[in-house]
Parts: structure tokens; C-alpha cells; sequence
């Protein structure tokens, strides 16, 4: 029996795969490389992840940063800059990152999955030759896409749409660029190249598709039919270089994301609208953010509770908010409110209790986090704000400064400093904080007794 199991050979499992093997912790990558053809834009978050792993195949892919605008809410603005990629070639430049980080990475399409004994997994799958495989872990980490098998319910899932994409020749030559437009019954993405070949992608309500019989080739020419500015920047001249192709769209949180001897990661936990690159970003940050998870599960089993319930926080936290985020930019987006499409997208979304910001008072909480590679459980300071916790301010740790505050410690910076080994003023942006926050303590008493300290901290050469 292995001990660790990634399934899948998408952003989510490779860089989970090498982020782990920067960490000395080994793992077997089952799964069959992408061919399905598809084009996406990669923030510069994405390549920042990128360079963090060490990822040098898949950077040496991108090219130049292409030019990116958008015309949303009838303004057209320049953006940040973003990368464009054919998913089949960056798939595989990963897994060429893969290999290189020495991960026992194998071709295969896994065929069934079952308990072991133990608590394990029995995984059965089927190598590039056709022979019959198994493979026995006691830790899996599903990482196969919104098609992976659901272990629960979804825990919510958002209106489905349907992205038409479709290649063209004969547009305008220009400079790399990449350009967003609402219209009616949607959104649009194209990418541009200076050789004149245009990418556009159509999101939609599935009405809009089958109004049309399901012909997918007449759904996008009648979304760019009700286009303005792009064609205007593309050009009117586009040649379709092949047939339109369609993949469904729906922010999803998949239940049981965490559990005995099983993680999930990236779109196997959940799937976010794909506004700005999104989905790549989520799986870079996903698969980052699981390491501790994972180091803590394999070498603190007595912390494996607190680990998945870390996991399970974060996922759903970060969801909701990108769901949220989502729905505020759809919802600035005032010239087709209207139509049912944008009145779709902009429905209020209730999220969970687990989730549901802090309404009352900043305060201390105990809470999970990370700290030096592992899952452990610290004070942090939970608010509206920061529902999350804030652990540090100024790189002072604000539980342990305010134990020292509640064991009667003089509010000096300089005192306080020499017990944490950190500078003065550092000490006292963090004391500000907290009062801030009405959070200063000392003694027992709250913030009201400190207005007649303050000159002990307040720098003016370093104000807070």
C-alpha cells in the first residue's frame, strides 16, 4: 500500500504533486493527459504559482502577456494583462513539470475505486497498453474535475450555463490581445493573435442553445450577432476554422470534500464561474493549500480532524466569496437587467452557516491555520472583515500578545518587544490594531482603560 494517491493529470493534480515534492513527500499521479482542445486565459496570480513551483516547462509555454480590455456596463476599460494557453499543450507541459520533480506519474484511466481494508483505497485502472491495474493507498486525493465521482450531495450549485466556443481565421492583425463583452443573452471572451486567428467564447443560458435546435454553430454566430465592440476590434471578416463546441458551466460545491482517507482538489471540490481565469487560479491556490493538509494527515495523525476540518473551511469560505464576487460584477452590469440571463446570474446567494460572516464584534477565536508546514490550532481575531481570522499584524502574533496583555504586562512596546523578539514599532501598529478593534486588553480590562497609556506606544516618527 502507497501512502499518498493523486488521480487526475489536470492543473489540480500536477501542482499538487509538485508542490508536495518540494515538501519530500511523496506521491503516485494516476490519470490520462488531457486531449480535449480548449483555449483559457491565465492570470498573472496563476504564473506567480507557477514560478513559486518551480514549474519551468509550462512557463516556458506562455509567451508574452497578452493585452486585455473589457467592455462591461457600456465602458471600455484596459485590464491586467493575461496569458493565453491551449489547454492540451499546458496539461502537458506540466506533466513534463511533473516528471522532471521526480513524481511516479502513470498513464491511466482509473475504472473503479472501493473501500480497502483498513480505511484504505483499492484503486483499479487501466494502463496505455489495455492491461488491468491496482493500486492500494491509504490517503486519496481526488483531483478528476467536476466529473469525478461525488461521494455526497453538493452542498450548493449554482444556475447552469453553457460556454460555445470557436476558432476563426481573417481577424484583424494587432497586438496579442484578449477582449471581454456583455451583451443580452450573455458574455463573451475572444483572444486574438497577430496572425489574424481569433478564439471567441459565448457564455449562455441553455435556452439560448436550444432555441436553436441545439446547433451549436448557429447559437454562437447569433451571440456574435449581438455583439458590438469586439467585432469592431476583431474585425468583420472571421472565417470559422472549425465547428462551434460546447461545455457546460455551473459554480458547484461538491459535499464531503474532506473525509477518512480522502481529500478533493480543484474543480473536484468545487467549480466557480469562469470569470477571469477563475478555474486555473483555484487549482493553483487549491493544490498549494492542501500541502499542509496532506503533511499534517501523513505524519500527525492524532491532528488528521483538525487538518480536514481546515481543508473543509477554506473550501467553502473561499467559494461563497467567489460566488459573491461573481455576482456583484454581473449585477454592475446594468444595461441588460432585464433580460433573463443577467437576472438569472444576479440572484442573491444564501450561503451556509459554516460560512456566514461574522456579524457582531471583533474577538478572539481558536482556531485552525497553518504554522511551519503543519495544521494546528491558534488564537486569532475574527470579524465581519476578516471572517477567517487575522493571526498577525505587522508580523506580531496577536494571540500572543494579548496573553501577555491579560497576564498584566505594561502596554510598552519596548517591553513587550523583548518577550516576542520583535521591534517596538512593529509592537506597537499591533497594539493600534487591536485597539482598533476595540480588542486592547490589560489586566482583564478592555480598551477604555488604555487612553491614558497611549503615549507609551504612539510613535509619531512611526504612526499606526
Amino acid at each position: 500500500m502507497i501512502p499518498l494517491l493523486i488521480l487526475g493529470t489536470g492543473p489540480a493534480a500536477s501542482l499538487l504533486a509538485i508542490a508536495l515534492a518540494r515538501h519530500d513527500i511523496p506521491a503516485q499521479v494516476i490519470g490520462r493527459p488531457r486531449t480535449a482542445p480548449a483555449v483559457e486565459g491565465l492570470s498573472q496570480r496563476v504564473v506567480a504559482a507557477l514560478k513559486q513551483l518551480g514549474c519551468h516547462e509550462a512557463l516556458a509555454l506562455l509567451g508574452p502577456r497578452w493585452h486585455r480590455v473589457s467592455s462591461w456596463n457600456a465602458q471600455e476599460v484596459e485590464m491586467n494583462g493575461e496569458f493565453v494557453v491551449d489547454r492540451v499543450a499546458f496539461d502537458a507541459a506540466l506533466l513534463r513539470d511533473v516528471r522532471a520533480a521526480g513524481v511516479d506519474l502513470r498513464d491511466g484511466l482509473v475504472r473503479e475505486l472501493e473501500r480497502g481494508e483498513g480505511g484504505g483505497w483499492c484503486v483499479r485502472w487501466e494502463d496505455v497498453d489495455g492491461r488491468q491495474q491496482r493500486t492500494d493507498t491509504a490517503l486519496l486525493v481526488e483531483c478528476r474535475g467536476h466529473t469525478a465521482p461525488k461521494m455526497a450531495p453538493d452542498l450548493h450549485a449554482g444556475p447552469t450555463l453553457v460556454s460555445l466556443g470557436r476558432t476563426f481565421d481573417g481577424a484583424r492583425a494587432q497586438p496579442r490581445t484578449t477582449f471581454i463583452e456583455s451583451f443580452p443573452s450573455g458574455w463573451a471572451w475572444g483572444g486574438v493573435d497577430p496572425q489574424g486567428c481569433a478564439h471567441i467564447q459565448v457564455v449562455m443560458r441553455p435556452a439560448s442553445v436550444a432555441a436553436f435546435d441545439g446547433d451549436l454553430d448557429l447559437a454562437h454566430a447569433a451571440a456574435l450577432a449581438q455583439l458590438t465592440r469586439l467585432p469592431q476590434r476583431f474585425g468583420r471578416q472571421l472565417k470559422a476554422t472549425g465547428a462551434a463546441r460546447a461545455r457546460g458551466i455551473q459554480a458547484a460545491l461538491r459535499g464531503a470534500v474532506a473525509g477518512n482517507g480522502y481529500l478533493r482538489v480543484g474543480d473536484a471540490a468545487y467549480t466557480c464561474d469562469p470569470l477571469s481565469g477563475h478555474g486555473m487560479f483555484e487549482a493553483a491556490s487549491g493544490a498549494i493549500a492542501t500541502v499542509p493538509v496532506i503533511k499534517t494527515l501523513l505524519q500527525r495523525p492524532a491532528q488528521a480532524e483538525l487538518a480536514r476540518g481546515y481543508l473543509r473551511e477554506r473550501i467553502e469560505a473561499v467559494f461563497f466569496s467567489r460566488i459573491e464576487v461573481a455576482r456583484q460584477h454581473y449585477a454592475a452590469e446594468t444595461h441588460w437587467e432585464d433580460e433573463p440571463f443577467w437576472q438569472w446570474v444576479t440572484q442573491p446567494v444564501a450561503t451556509r452557516p459554516s460560512v456566514a460572516r461574522v456579524t457582531g464584534p471583533a474577538a478572539f477565536a481558536t482556531l485552525p491555520v497553518v504554522e511551519d508546514g503543519f495544521i494546528v490550532e491558534r488564537r486569532v481575531v475574527v470579524s465581519a472583515e476578516h471572517p477567517r481570522g487575522v493571526r498577525f499584524i505587522d508580523g506580531i502574533d496577536l494571540g500572543r500578545l494579548d496573553a501577555l496583555l491579560q497576564a498584566g504586562a505594561a502596554i510598552v512596546p519596548a517591553d513587550i518587544g523583548c518577550h516576542l523578539g520583535a521591534p517596538a514599532d512593529a509592537v506597537a501598529r499591533a497594539l493600534r490594531w487591536l485597539q482598533t478593534h476595540s480588542l486592547l486588553t490589560r489586566a482583564g480590562h478592555r480598551s477604555g482603560d488604555f487612553t491614558t497609556a497611549r503615549g507609551a506606544f504612539n510613535d509619531e516618527k512611526n504612526p499606526v
